[in-house]
């Protein structure tokens, strides 16, 4: 062959693999671009034989249940007959892959001529009479309490404990060491403190999560902040307020005490949380936050009367609490911090070398679930109950999916990303590090149910009490609260 022809040959192979990677690219942009589009084709003509997943997270194969109806109450459920594209899709999706209908109830009445009964109390009623009112239901606060208490959930731990899903979001469903279902809360009501970053900087301190990041923000160190606050400000307006049972709660759970964990036991009468009572007295006797009252009547023990100022909204103080469920619109001047730690809790610089004691509570949440008697009653292995609610979800609340997959990939290599749905929520990026960190560290406390320990906060941070006396009294009282089920949420 010729030297010219054999220079054509190569040029025009050459000029092929060159037409060939541009074809690639645009194929991979295309699809990078436009891949739910494409993905979306894709499962519509393969419908039952696979299913939206996070990355990361195993696909469960197709079950047939012959049929049967599949009654749905609460959370996402609720949206079951909605016209929008993604309930309807994830309806469609479900109950194609199982072969069964999903079906919506109707929120449940619990008003009869004894009073109010609240949901788990009538589906504990319907499963006695032969008929559970429904078969997976997503519940909260006083419900869930009671559906444990009464055993009333299907255990899936086996099932939940191999899902690439973050452990906060299986703790919240776990009660006495057996997993019953997930929580697919996006924002877990976890409360933390918020100041406006601009004023903290006019007054020339340094950002408290700058402080809280560099490990700088136990006991003393909070104290000494407090004080350098106080300097500055006019003399009617305090460095801090907050609602008591908020400090005793997250007080102690920084310092390793959760008052009332998922592992079914009141821990109040403890000297980790008189630490923090006693502490916070301190504060208040030297007039570093806003000092509470109320009125005490020691003869009867009955409170009334508080004053005491807490929120976003108040202009007496400057560090507020408050959750992402009350968060302002005007987000963007705020800056978060979480709670100080105490004299235990050993910190090396950086708040990455917390223990895992150091903990974030949280007061309000839900968890989907299987109810026991339903998986008994169609022959449902818990498992396959579990797949359903995990599949709906994956589909519906897509982002939330993918962020539990997001906290397991951080679970498993320690490493502190930002990637969940609220991350970005914040403008300072080191507040949305702080806050993705703290979201992993959230466990779930039911204290908020008894007004036993309610009681014990007031007592302490309004009438000055004894905090050990004031907790040992609240300890007996809320663990007969829990066994009565009086419940005061």
């Amino acid at each position: 062959m010729a030297k010219k022809e054999k220079k054509k040959k190569k040029k025009h192979i050459f000029g092929k693999l060159i037409f060939l990677l541009i074809l690639a690219g645009a194929v991979y942009v295309g699809y990078k671009y436009f891949r739910t589009e494409i993905t979306d084709f894709i499962r519509s003509k393969f419908t039952g034989a696979t299913s939206h997943t996070p990355t990361g997270v195993p696909t469960p194969t197709p079950f047939n249940l012959g049929g049967v109806t599949i009654k749905c109450y609460g959370g996402e459920w609720d949206k079951l007959d909605s016209n929008e594209g993604s309930y309807k899709k994830a309806k469609d999706f479900v109950e194609s892959k199982y072969n069964i209908v999903l079906k919506r109830v109707e929120p449940l009445d619990g008003e009869d001529d004894y009073g109010f009964k609240n949901d788990a109390v009538l589906l504990k009623e319907s499963i006695e009479a032969g008929e559970p009112l429904a078969d997976i239901v997503c519940m909260s606060g006083e419900n869930l309490y009671s559906g444990f208490y009464f055993g009333l959930f299907a255990d899936s731990s086996a099932y939940i404990s191999t899902l690439k899903v973050g452990n906060s979001y299986k703790e919240a469903g776990t009660w006495k060491g057996k997993t019953y279902g997930l929580s697919y809360d996006a924002k877990k009501d976890s409360c933390f403190i918020i100041y406006d970053r601009a004023y903290i900087d006019s007054l020339g301190l340094e950002q408290p999560s700058k402080l809280f990041i560099e490990g700088k923000w136990n006991y003393d160190e909070f104290e000494k902040y407090l004080r350098k606050l106080k300097e500055k400000l006019p003399e009617d307006i305090y460095p801090l307020g907050l609602e008591p049972y908020e400090w005793l709660s997250m007080a102690s759970a920084a310092s390793g005490t959760v008052i009332m964990g998922n592992d079914g036991k009141v821990d109040l009468n403890n000297a980790v949380v008189a630490e923090a009572l006693r502490f916070y007295q301190k504060l208040e006797s030297e007039g570093l936050v806003y000092p509470m009252s109320c009125e005490y009547d020691e003869d009867f023990g009955f409170i009334m009367g508080y004053d005491y100022v807490y929120g976003i909204d108040s202009d007496r103080i400057v560090l507020k609490t408050a959750s992402l469920w009350d968060l302002p619109e005007d987000i963007e001047k705020y800056g978060i911090v979480y709670w100080p730690w105490g004299y235990n809790i050993g910190c090396n610089d950086y708040y990455l070398t917390l223990p895992a004691e150091y903990r974030v509570p949280v007061a309000r949440w839900t968890v989907d679930l299987p109810v026991k008697a339903s998986c008994e009653k169609y022959n449902i292995d818990p498992e396959i109950m579990t797949r359903i609610i995990y599949d709906y979800h994956s589909l519906c609340n897509a982002e939330t999916v993918e962020g539990m997959y997001q906290a397991w990939k951080r679970d498993s290599t320690g490493e502190t990303v930002v990637n969940s749905t609220n991350a970005g929520r914040f403008t300072e990026n080191r507040d949305n590090v702080l806050y993705e960190w703290a979201t992993e560290r959230a466990v779930p406390d039911y204290s908020s149910l008894w007004s036993s320990v309610r009681k014990a906060a007031n007592q302490t941070l309004c009438a000055y009490s004894n905090p050990s006396e004031a907790l040992a009294e609240g300890q007996e009282s809320c663990e007969n609260e829990m066994e009565s089920l009086l419940i005061s949420y």
